[in-house]
């Protein structure tokens, strides 16, 4: 699945997580790279019941470049047992108007 944003627009992302019973002893982050793997954003979840919702906030989005970068989510539990949730295209658009005070 791929995710689209303005730059500099605030967004939340929601994913629900199928195959688990729970969540409750797990963390989740939403990893935001370049193609070349370098680090741009990464996002700490927040977990209710198997429903994860990564924040973006303008105070990043409009640090982060007009182009395509990758993504992925993770979950894990503190037996290590990780999983890749979701992952693809991270596409920043130009906006028009990036801070509209």
């Amino acid at each position: 699945m791929d995710i689209t944003l303005k730059q500099g627009d605030s967004d939340t992302l929601t994913e629900t997580i199928t195959g688990l019973d729970s969540l409750a002893t797990y963390s989740a982050k939403l990893y935001i790279k370049t193609k070349d793997g370098v680090a741009l954003d990464t996002i700490t979840g927040t977990i209710d019941t198997l429903t994860i919702t990564y924040e973006i906030v303008n105070d990043h989005s409009k640090l982060y470049a007009v182009t395509t970068y990758a993504y992925e989510t993770k979950i894990w539990d503190a037996s290590d047992h990780v999983y890749t949730t979701s992952y693809g295209d991270f596409i920043v658009q130009a906006a028009l108007e990036n801070d509209p005070t």
